[in-house]
């Protein structure tokens, strides 16, 4: 996180806070990543979907970022859980990759860790789509 606060639309933090609460009552949020979330949830920033920053990465921004271990560009929609597809470049929020996306801006370095090592991106652009509840619930 660059400045320790994510920027959530209303929408968006009610499905995520939800999403914390059911972690936490199935006890998932004892592993690190999920611990992450709710942390960032508590002091989270929430705004009306029309005033959050274009250069903000929140639910259902596109991102082009470069991998700086390989220097391979490639882009992510960031996307709640039930809307990852495999093979497709949907990441889900509980994903290290979104975890470590989320509440940054375009032209940051963001370091994360995965399954497989440490890896550190560069954030290129920041492009706001749409995303719905409804398709949250999905």
């Amino acid at each position: 996180m660059s400045d320790g606060k994510i920027i959530l639309s209303e929408e968006d933090y009610s499905v995520l806070r939800r999403l914390v609460d059911s972690l936490e009552r199935t006890g998932r949020l004892s592993q690190p990543h999920f611990n992450r979330l709710a942390r960032e949830m508590r002091h989270a920033v929430v705004m009306n979907r029309g005033e959050i920053p274009s250069r903000v990465i929140t639910m259902g921004s596109r991102i082009n970022y470069t991998c700086k271990e390989t220097g391979t560009t490639a882009e992510a929609i960031l996307v709640f859980p039930a809307q990852a597809k495999d093979g497709e470049s949907h990441v889900s929020i509980l994903a290290p990759l979104g975890l470590a996306l989320i509440g940054e801006r375009e032209g940051t370095d963001v370091e994360y860790v995965a399954p497989g090592g440490t890896y550190q991106i560069r954030i290129n652009k920041v492009e706001h789509t749409e995303i719905t509840q409804a398709a949250a619930r999905t």
